[in-house]
């Protein structure tokens, strides 16, 4: 496997606020499957079963675009949504269904609301440069990994292990990836990874990174309270097509 070295420059995290960008998310935001939903999480109990002995996962990306587009994909709304949209001539009715989740002019459109911007907050940090992260894109890497989760992998009918199966939506195959770079020691028993590096699915320009949250060694900033006029939200928000609410019922649409 090949392991790289964090970047020389700061990284980003939309964390919650108030408190810690970067700490981890508390056990009881857990769903019933013991996981937060997310691609490499650590995939559930196991013996001994303390959750003092489970991982959490930091998620940071390389630029704030990065960062955001990663926090802000699941508030487009669903295809199901949108295809039913597609199918009907006067859309209003229906918008008023969906209202809160989507925009009422635009109804293709996610809305990033003015409660979502204020429970939340811009973290910037240096990593330290000892840590280590195993490349999830490269060829020897997934070499490796097509044999080390090829039992759930089949599982799930996949027939290969590539990058569309560490990018994909099966979330057993990449916790168990997760879990298995969790677990791997050096020769004095000590983690080798401080967890893994990876491209955002939705652009492959967007480099991040899925920290082990008691591996994490950095120099944090200050925060940032996340405002409607930050320009790499509304950048984003224009790629992604949301509207951002600056007042209660009022939207900026950037791109429109």
């Amino acid at each position: 496997m090949v392991a790289v070295p964090p970047p020389t420059t700061e990284i980003d995290r939309v964390g919650r606020r108030p408190g810690d960008p970067f700490a981890p998310p508390p056990w009881e935001y857990a769903g019933q499957d013991g996981t937060f939903g997310n691609r490499f999480d650590d995939p559930g109990p196991r013996p001994p079963h303390l959750l003092t002995e489970r991982f959490r996962v930091i998620y940071c990306a390389s630029s704030p675009e990065g960062a955001f587009g990663e926090t802000l994909a699941p508030l487009r709304p669903k295809l199901s949504l949108l295809s039913r949209l597609r199918a009907i001539d006067d859309d209003e009715p229906f918008a008023r269904l969906v209202e809160g989740l989507i925009d009422p002019e635009h109804p293709t459109r996610g809305i990033v609301s003015a409660d979502w911007q204020s429970r939340r907050q811009l973290g910037r940090t240096t990593l330290d440069s000892s840590l280590r992260f195993v490349d999830l894109t490269t060829a020897e890497t997934l070499q490796h990994l097509r044999s080390v989760l090829a039992p759930v992998a089949a599982r799930h009918g996949l027939v290969d292990v590539d990058l569309s199966a560490i990018g994909g939506p099966h979330r057993e195959v990449t916790q168990a990836c997760a879990r298995y770079m969790d677990e791997q020691r050096d020769n004095f028993g000590q983690p080798r990874f401080a967890g893994l590096r990876y491209l955002s699915r939705l652009d492959a320009g967007w480099e991040c990174w899925a920290i082990f949250h008691d591996r994490m060694l950095h120099k944090p900033g200050f925060p940032e309270p996340i405002l409607a006029d930050n320009q790499h939200l509304l950048a984003v928000a224009r790629l992604l097509e949301l509207s951002v609410e600056v007042l209660p019922g009022r939207y900026v649409r950037p791109g429109v």
